[in-house]
């Protein structure tokens, strides 16, 4: 009986595909597929989960239905928005990660819509993000491009691992996100290399950014950036979130910290005036960074779940 397996045997192998082209493609039910295979149904639902583990079976969304959901159109009319995606809420043990996994699926589905030859994407580091790229598939990356619009991040290192497609495609900023001093910072943003790369990124036909919240155990801390310390003083300051390593305030306003001069990246005032800059975030906890980038026109469109789309509708 096959479970969970990363690495399956050849026979297991063959088994997995076997059920999967059985289900997906011949549209047979996992009962007519048990009995075709001889083996138990529960050990079906096995094999079709390894396949999309294994990368073999890749469920692909249409975002165009996802924005016709009512709570997206509801929440699009009353934020100005050019497009909202909402998804479902996964419920159960691992309800969290499974509904970080649908708004990353939902994200890949939107920035699908904008692959072509020729096409360049910009991306911000941060796990919705990088759990995107994963998503989208080795034919949809023909001819495109994806460039950094900050330095680097580590923390996304072993996700994008799993995406050859997009790392052989990927530009990145031959800096860190943040340098030691602003002297520092100062010279790598004069660096011919650094400049080309957020030139590139400036010229992205569609942008992917994630949106951390200034509270304990937020994204930026828990990519190994910052401290809870550091974030609670940001937020004494008037900071509600992070984008790109810079933090802004309820409005959308740059909030000046001990990271401004720092950081290497384009800053917020850029992305303001950048024609499609698509912001994800998943989680109640977000609502007020949220918020603040709709108001301060850092975002045109935006990927969340249900219950930060309610959160956001009615104010709280």
């Amino acid at each position: 009986m096959l479970t969970h397996v990363l690495t399956p045997t050849p026979n297991d192998l063959d088994l997995v595909v076997r059920a999967a082209w059985l289900y997906y493609e011949d549209g047979l039910t996992q009962a007519q597929v048990a009995k075709r295979l001889f083996v138990s149904r529960q050990t079906v639902g096995r094999l079709l989960e390894a396949a999309r583990q294994q990368g073999i079976v890749r469920i692909e969304l249409d975002s165009q239905y996802l924005a016709a959901m009512q709570l997206a159109t509801r929440l699009k009319d009353a934020s100005g928005l050019s497009d909202v995606i909402v998804v479902p809420t996964a419920e159960g043990r691992l309800s969290r990660e499974r509904t970080n996994e649908r708004v990353a699926a939902a994200l890949a589905a939107y920035a699908r819509r904008h692959l072509h030859p020729g096409a360049v994407v910009g991306v911000s580091w941060g796990d919705s993000v990088a759990r995107a790229l994963v998503e989208l598939s080795e034919e949809s990356l023909d001819g495109v491009q994806f460039v950094a619009c900050a330095g680097e991040l580590s923390g996304i290192d072993d996700v994008l691992t799993r995406s050859p497609g997009v790392l052989r495609r990927l530009r990145t900023v031959p800096a860190p996100l943040l340098v030691s001093s602003a002297e520092m910072a100062q010279a790598l943003a004069a660096e011919s290399a650094v400049r080309e790369v957020l030139d590139l990124a400036r010229s992205a036909v569609v942008t992917l950014t994630g949106m951390g919240s200034a509270t304990p155990g937020g994204s930026a801390v828990l990519a190994g950036v910052t401290t809870d310390a550091e974030v609670a003083e940001f937020a004494a300051r008037g900071a509600v979130g992070d984008m790109l390593g810079e933090w802004y305030d309820a409005d959308g306003r740059v909030v000046e910290t001990s990271w401004s001069e720092r950081r290497i990246g384009l800053g917020l005032d850029e992305l303001r005036g950048m024609g499609n800059v698509v912001g994800v975030a998943g989680g109640v906890e977000k609502v007020a960074a949220i918020r603040g980038a709709i108001r301060g026109g850092l975002i045109k469109a935006l990927v969340t779940d249900e219950p930060t789309a309610h959160a956001l509708l009615s104010g709280s």
